[in-house]
């Protein structure tokens, strides 16, 4: 019983450690000379951990053919075939669009002109987020 209760103690000990630890990686204390503490405790949007740089996204002019159209629940994605060959599927959502009064919904056959954010998707097909329609 006394082994119990001493494992107890250890791990209540080694909680309010780690506790008090933790929390005073957060603080800035600096003791002045009549004794008194000044704590500054670090805010949020000081902490540096979740902010990554995202890269600029390159931006790209395609225009060309609609050879599919695939409806979404924002919008839809056209592929557009360019004169060179070059196959782009091409985003379009009024979210997406500096301007919401250029969205139009492009039909199979018609030719299309769209500038937004290059991508490639993990089969290293051209994507464009369309942020532009000309």
């Amino acid at each position: 019983m006394n082994v119990i209760k001493t494992n107890i103690q250890n791990l209540a000990m080694l909680s309010a450690v780690i506790t008090f630890a933790s929390c005073e990686s957060s603080k800035k204390v600096e003791i002045k000379e009549d004794g008194t503490e000044v704590i500054e405790v670090r805010k949020p949007e000081q902490d540096t951990v979740n902010k990554v740089a995202k890269p600029e996204a390159e931006s790209r002019s395609v225009s060309g053919k609609v050879t599919k159209v695939n409806f979404g629940k924002d919008g839809y994605t056209a592929i557009v075939s360019t004169a060179s060959g070059e196959n782009y599927a091409v985003t379009i959502s009024h979210s997406n669009l500096t301007d919401h009064t250029q969205y139009k919904e492009f039909k199979v056959g018609e030719e299309l002109k769209a500038t937004g954010d290059f991508w490639k998707n993990a089969e290293a097909e051209n994507q464009i987020t369309a942020r532009k329609i000309d």
